[in-house]
């Protein structure tokens, strides 16, 4: 009996693949929604980081560049106060120009550098410690970031720029006021040749002023000032002396030419003069009179008073004696042991002897007929006096 086997019925694949398909489209599709914002976010963490990255590095930047600003604006104020207590108009005439021009500059330039540093309480602030979690708040959160950064290296540039202008400025500027308050006491020597009429006493304490103004490192612009002051009162103290020679006589000009003769043969001895009719109960006729005060005080001084008659008769050999005798009295300010020691005291004879050792041997006018009848002193006298001069 033959037996006969049925075939075994095929399987239907057809839903499984179908099924199979469909998942992977549809995880194709979840994919297309998912994957791009992932890397989207990825790649605006990677930004953010590498913004907050170069900001932490411009900050740094900003605070050594700070620094260095703050460090060469030490001494600024210092050294601007000093320069402005010679840079103001009022001292100007007094000082020398060149230099006191060069000061002024310098002052404005050291300003106009400060001007440009920035201010260290606006910077950036630094932003959040941590990054948003959103995509978009991270972004804008870079943004802010590479603002703060690109902020940071701005002002640090502007520190460095500042703190190299300074340290070239500031240096230059304290030189130059150094040297135009060292020139001060030349400038009063100057000041005083141009007003050599001015009383001796208003030249002294201009010089006083000088030195102090030239060298003290305190209170530099009330030194400065008073130097200043003084010196303007020398200034009036020539014209007021000026006026008073010119008596309408016309011979104001010879009483000048007698007291510069006189000043060139007293050495450094500061000596003022007055003119008036009578002196000493001498001056009408053909008479003349003379006299000297002096001190020792402030490289010693004096105050010649002449007779109108000097400038009268001048340059007459008589009178020229009278003026040498009275310039003896003046150098003694200069010698006072030669006059004690040598002269005991007498200063007629000191003055005496003074004159006929410079070559004035008019015994009318040099004290030999006036002092003592004729009789000249002893010749050992009149060679000590020729050490005084």
């Amino acid at each position: 009996m033959t037996t006969q086997v049925s075939p075994r019925p095929r399987r239907r694949r057809l839903p499984w693949i179908l099924a199979g398909v469909s998942a992977f489209v549809v995880l194709g599709i979840i994919a297309a929604f998912v994957v791009p914002p992932l890397i989207a976010h990825r790649d605006a963490e990677a930004a953010y980081a590498e913004a907050i990255a170069a900001r932490d590095d411009a900050r740094v930047e900003w605070d050594e560049a700070s620094a260095a600003v703050r460090e060469e604006h030490a001494p600024v104020d210092d050294v601007v106060t000093r320069a402005e207590a010679v840079a103001t108009e009022e001292v100007k005439p007094y000082l020398d120009e060149a230099l006191w021009d060069e000061v002024v500059q310098l002052v404005d330039e050291v300003a106009e550098i400060e001007q440009g540093v920035p201010n260290s309480d606006d910077a950036p602030a630094p932003g959040p410690s941590e990054a948003p979690a959103d995509t978009e708040a991270l972004r804008a959160a870079t943004d802010r970031a590479r603002d703060a950064a690109e902020a940071y290296e701005d002002g640090a540039a502007a520190f460095a720029a500042a703190a190299e202008a300074l340290a070239d400025a500031v240096p230059r500027l304290e030189q130059t006021t150094t040297s135009l308050r060292e020139t001060i006491t030349e400038t009063a020597d100057r000041l005083e040749e141009e007003n050599i009429s001015a009383e001796s006493v208003a030249r002294i304490r201009m010089h006083a002023a000088a030195r102090l103004a030239a060298t003290s490192e305190e209170n530099v612009s009330a030194y400065v000032s008073q130097y200043a002051t003084r010196a303007q009162e020398v200034e009036e103290s020539q014209a007021a002396e000026l006026a008073e020679k010119d008596q309408g006589d016309g011979l104001v000009e010879v009483r000048l030419e007698i007291e510069e003769f006189v000043r060139s043969i007293t050495g450094a001895a500061r000596v003022d003069f007055d003119w008036e009719p009578i002196v000493n109960g001498l001056g009408d006729g053909v008479s003349a009179g003379g006299m000297v005060e002096w001190q020792y005080s402030d490289g010693g001084y004096a105050t010649m008073t002449l007779s109108n008659s000097v400038a009268a008769y001048w340059p007459d050999e008589r009178f020229e004696s009278l003026v040498v005798h009275e310039s003896g009295h003046v150098i003694t300010s200069q010698c006072r042991e030669m006059l004690l020691d040598t002269f005991d005291g007498d200063v007629e004879m000191m003055a005496t002897a003074w004159a006929i050792g410079m070559g004035y041997t008019n015994t009318w006018g040099n004290g030999v007929d006036f002092y003592y009848d004729g009789v000249w002193p002893p010749d050992d006298l009149i060679e000590e006096s020729k050490s005084c001069r």
